[in-house]
């Protein structure tokens, strides 16, 4: 392959990728270190954003420039700032594909847009713009699960529809801090975790959108001393039979991946 992956579709016959480069610089963690970045010297460049891959033959494109990007909905924060793209995932029928736009603020914060758009980089659509998104996981083909913000009531897991100005409150009173969402294969549960509290526990949760019932799976004590691109996130996922959850971790002094059988819980009426 000319590139790194980032997002495959499901039926493995596409990618859309970045340039890990310039993730790894504007977001350490994220991207990889050592590769050679052609625009490094460009806060915008019109040759480098997101490309679309076929991954049979290789062949390769630019669908999406950054220069592209900050012509949609501009905004004062973005004068004179590096951009960059990050967290790309196609939707459950590989029709369309999620990203996030970022920049840093003046105050050395990041803004955040989340942006959909075809598998070929057409009908661009600007999800939301309030200055963050995090996590997210498409529900099904239109509609979105993420943690973002709203200007009118703050930050919240939000399900948005895309294409369309609909979103929803997901977890109101009961899922209150971001985390690493994804739905369950028969999509009737949220999974997602917790960052680190004032003792430095991480927390492992289920929730019930249907009922709003929300099942603490555990907390995990996360070492202090893990920050930045160490950090040892819990990073939840399912497993294709929805029955079991395997996650990250380092409270017994090393880091580790664990399962926990689910099966009992979530087949509770």
């Amino acid at each position: 392959m000319p590139r790194p992956v980032y997002a495959v579709s499901h039926d493995g016959r596409l990618a859309v990728t970045l340039n890990f480069a310039r993730l790894h610089r504007t977001s350490p963690g994220y991207g990889y270190a050592g590769l050679p970045d052609h625009w490094a010297e460009e806060n915008c460049p019109d040759k480098d954003g997101i490309y679309w891959m076929d991954l049979t033959t290789g062949e390769e494109r630019l669908i999406i420039s950054l220069a592209q990007i900050v012509r949609i909905r501009p905004n004062p924060t973005m004068q004179g700032v590096e951009h960059w793209f990050n967290h790309l995932l196609f939707n459950s029928d590989d029709s369309r594909f999620l990203f996030l736009h970022r920049w840093r603020r003046p105050d050395g914060g990041w803004f955040t847009r989340m942006f959909t758009a075809d598998p070929d980089g057409s009908n661009i659509y600007c999800v939301s713009d309030h200055e963050m998104v995090s996590h997210f996981d498409w529900r099904d083909e239109r509609r979105i699960l993420a943690w973002a913000r709203r200007h009118e009531v703050g930050d919240r897991y939000f399900l948005f529809t895309d294409r369309a100005d609909e979103r929803e409150i997901i977890g109101e009173g009961v899922l209150t801090t971001d985390g690493h969402c994804s739905y369950s294969p028969d999509r009737h549960w949220i999974l997602t975790d917790t960052y680190p509290d004032q003792e430095d526990m991480r927390s492992l949760l289920l929730y019930r959108p249907a009922d709003g019932r929300r099942v603490d799976i555990g907390r995990f004590f996360s070492p202090s001393k893990l920050k930045g691109e160490i950090r040892c996130d819990l990073h939840p996922r399912w497993s294709r039979d929805g029955r079991k959850v395997c996650f990250d971790s380092a409270h017994e002094d090393s880091r580790q991946m664990y399962v926990v059988d689910v099966g009992k819980v979530i087949s509770r009426p």
